[in-house]
Formats: C-alpha cells, sequence, structure tokens
C-alpha cells in the first residue's frame, strides 16, 4: 500500500468516525467544548515526547485529565462551564507552545502535530482509527437512546433516575479519543472541523437524528477523500485542504438551503395571491347559492330525506286524483 493509498484509507476512516460522533456533539451544544479539547491534549503529545512514552499514551492520559477537569470546574456553582472551557483552552496550547520551544532540538514531526500529516501515517494509525471507529459504534448502539434523551432534555434525563455524569464522561472520553487519532492526520488545530463541520451540514438539510447521522458520515468521508486527492494533486497541506472542503460544503448547503427557503415562500406567496377574485356579477351568484345549501342543510337535518320528499309529493297526487 503505498502512502497516498494509506492517506486516502485515513480520510475515509477517519471523516466515518468524526461523523458519526459529530452529531452527539451537535445535539450537546458541544462544539466550543469540542475546540478547546483539541488545543488542551496537543500538550500531551510534547510531554510524551520529552517523557518517551508512545505518543498516544501521552495524548490520552493528558486528553482524561482535561476531560475530568473541566467537569470538575463545570459541576460547580460559582463557575460557568463556558469560562471553564475558555481557560482550559488557552492554558492547555499554550503549555504546549511553551514546552515545545523550551525542548531543544524540536524537530518538524512535533510542529506537525498542529496541523496534521497524514501523507506520513502508517498503518498502526489505520489501526487506532478503525478501534476507536469501534468504540464510537459501541457507544452509540448501546447509549444511543439515553446520550439523545440527555440531550433533548436534561431535567428529565435526571428526574428519570439516570447517572448524568456517566454518559457525560464517556460522551467527552470517545470525543477525545477521535481526537487523540486524529492528530496524525489533522493536527490539534484542525481536528475540531472533522468533529464538527459534519453534523453542521447534516443539520441544514434534516432534524431526523438518523438521517442526520447518515449524511454526517457520507460528508466526513466525502470531504476527507476529496482533500487528499486536492492535496496530491496541487502539492498543499492535506489537513487544510480537507477542512476547506468541509467548509466549502458547508457554504454551498447554507446558500442552497437559503435560496430553497426564498423560493418556497415566494412559491407560496404567488399561489395564493394568484387565486381569482369573484367578480361583481358573481358574487351575488355565490350568496344565493351558499344560501340554497345552507336551507337544504337544514331541511336534510330536521330528519327529512330526498325520499321522503318525493314520497309525500306521490301521495298529495294521488289524494288529488282520487
Amino acid at each position: 500500500m503505498t502512502a497516498i493509498d494509506r492517506a486516502i484509507l485515513e480520510a475515509v476512516l477517519l471523516g466515518t468516525v468524526g461523523g458519526l460522533i459529530s452529531v452527539q456533539i451537535m445535539l450537546r451544544r458541544l462544539p466550543f467544548f469540542t475546540l478547546a479539547m483539541t488545543h488542551a491534549t496537543f500538550p500531551g503529545v510534547i510531554l510524551a515526547t520529552i517523557v518517551g512514552v508512545d505518543l498516544y499514551a501521552g495524548s490520552s492520559v493528558f486528553g482524561v485529565l482535561i476531560v475530568l477537569g473541566v467537569l470538575a470546574l463545570s459541576r460547580r456553582g460559582e463557575q460557568d462551564t463556558t469560562t471553564a472551557i475558555g481557560v482550559m483552552l488557552s492554558a492547555g496550547f499554550a503549555l504546549g507552545v511553551v514546552l515545545l520551544s523550551a525542548r531543544d532540538g524540536f524537530t518538524k514531526d512535533l510542529t506537525a502535530y498542529t496541523v496534521g500529516q497524514i501523507l506520513t501515517v502508517g498503518d498502526r494509525d489505520l489501526v487506532s482509527v478503525a478501534v476507536v471507529g469501534v468504540i464510537v459504534l459501541v457507544l452509540l448502539s448501546v447509549g444511543g437512546k439515553e446520550l439523545t434523551y440527555r440531550a433533548f432534555d436534561p431535567g428529565g434525563y435526571a428526574a428519570a433516575g439516570y447517572r448524568p455524569a456517566v454518559i457525560d464522561l464517556a460522551l467527552l472520553l470517545t470525543v477525545e479519543a477521535v481526537i487523540v487519532v486524529a492528530m496524525p492526520a489533522v493536527g490539534a488545530i484542525l481536528a475540531v472541523a472533522v468533529l464538527v463541520t459534519p453534523a453542521a451540514i447534516a443539520r441544514l438539510w434534516t432534524r431526523n437524528i438518523p438521517a442526520m447521522t447518515a449524511i454526517a458520515v457520507i460528508t466526513g468521508a466525502g470531504s476527507g477523500l476529496v482533500g487528499v486527492l486536492i492535496s496530491d494533486s496541487y502539492n498543499v497541506a492535506a489537513g487544510g485542504a480537507i477542512t476547506v472542503v468541509g467548509g466549502t460544503a458547508f457554504a454551498l448547503s447554507l446558500t442552497a438551503k437559503a435560496s430553497w427557503r426564498a423560493w418556497s415562500n415566494h412559491w407560496h406567496a404567488s399561489s395564493t395571491t394568484s387565486r381569482p377574485v369573484p367578480s361583481g356579477v358573481e358574487l351575488p351568484v355565490l350568496a344565493v347559492a351558499r344560501l340554497v345549501v345552507s336551507l337544504r342543510a337544514r331541511y336534510l337535518a330536521g330528519g327529512r330525506t330526498d325520499a321522503d320528499h318525493h314520497a309525500r309529493g306521490r301521495r298529495t297526487l294521488r289524494r288529488r286524483d282520487g
């Protein structure tokens, strides 16, 4: 398998996995939190390199600490969730920059994790994305209904006896796992596009969750494939190309949806105003017709039918003849 073949497979797998989990991110209104996690995970890569441990292991451990820290801060009554996320985002990425600049002889391989280098992924990276994809499928299969319930009715979810902290932790850890395996391909900065853009596009076209998930998966995989092909053809950064393709698809979808809505409203308005208005001669005729219909309805409501009326008429004629 060539480098470009591995890059295409990585992009399609990552787009599929990102599309699956992106719907839950959108339903829970977590795009900003996902952005914070992608940036805050970056120091884990630097620390793993300094310590000499596996990059996936280092970034995973650091990511788990980030998730637990944000959950702890957001559950304190005096601390707003958005504020906690903002602090973790800026502090986490700043720590990574400080560690990277302070390390003697830092290499391009480490800086590539900020924007990704999908053309250098190996078989181990492909396996990692596939394993995380299985985890995402298991989460959605086992806890999909609970995730949706939690997203639409948080108060009812807790009142029903469920434990919100458990499902929240499972979702956030899964998102963190996707971020970790996405970093070699699209980097810490661009990983949020893989996790947010597919669902943003799908939500423009449907509100049905299964249909939204299907559109998000197709959009994510398609953006990855087209982005890698553009990168290979024009010798541009693959991560940036994938992100630009996704952003372009979102802009086109937004424009198409707005155009369709405007045309639909215009057609409805024109069809309403184009109905013929009765003329001055037709109005009295319509009034008489309505009066006849009303009188007939009252007559039938009194218990008499057309058959009764004709029978009465025949009896009257027989009396006259007799």
